[in-house]
């Protein structure tokens, strides 16, 4: 019999937590914790869809359409968010653990569970948003938990706007969070461990800027 990682307690105790990760020698339930966060993303990328957030723009752009075919477009446009939000669970799920495990020699399903912690605070984060956008028509790229506030109320360029708003104080949550785990159940170097977790979330940082930038809307 296995350990299974208490997730809500990992992120309110870290240090037993971490500790306790690091001696265990198999876990359970595992993969069964994968599925839901999985279904539980699905769902709440499914609600933010109903409330039509993210669509601002390309349904300003669709209002001269017939009912029929807004209606058509909404549907499409929910099913594609649940679907995202199945390949974003899978994605912050699986490829950091990956790549953490190529770098500090960490077991692969102990890295997963980690990362399930941060999809649960990046879940959090789109939750919390969802009455922010209802009551006070904030979207995302204006978070007041962003940076991007300060980049807009300072006329800086669109990219750059786009880049501070990808960092929040849920993300940087995320990687305080990875740090503690990696710190115990790692043997590598704290300073390494900063280098590897401040390059990865650069990356993510940048292409979530670059892909805000695109404007899909406009592509269509």
């Amino acid at each position: 019999m296995g350990y299974r990682v208490p997730l809500l307690r990992g992120l309110k105790e870290p240090y037993t937590i971490s500790h306790q990760l690091r001696k265990e020698e198999s876990l359970s339930g595992l993969w069964k914790q994968v599925l839901l966060l999985i279904l539980l993303s699905a769902f709440v990328f499914g609600v933010s869809a109903f409330f039509g957030i993210g669509s601002e723009q390309a349904s300003r752009s669709f209002l001269d359409l017939p009912r029929s075919e807004y209606e058509l477009y909404k549907l499409f446009f929910g099913a594609g968010q649940v679907i995202w939000g199945i390949v974003y669970a899978i994605l912050v799920i699986f490829v950091p653990s990956l790549f953490f495990w190529t770098l500090v020699e960490v077991e692969y399903k102990k890295l997963i569970s980690i990362q399930l912690m941060v999809l649960l605070i990046l879940l959090t984060e789109k939750i919390i948003n969802i009455p922010i956008f209802l009551f006070l028509g904030i979207n995302t790229n204006s978070s007041i938990f962003s940076f991007g506030i300060i980049a807009q109320a300072s006329a800086f360029p669109e990219l750059i706007i786009y880049t501070l708003s990808a960092i929040t104080l849920f993300k940087i949550w995320t990687l305080v969070l990875q740090y503690k785990y990696l710190k115990v159940v790692s043997e590598r170097s704290p300073r390494f461990l900063i280098l590897v977790l401040l390059g990865t979330h650069l990356f993510f940082v940048i292409v979530s800027a670059l892909l805000s930038s695109i404007h899909l809307e406009k592509l269509i």
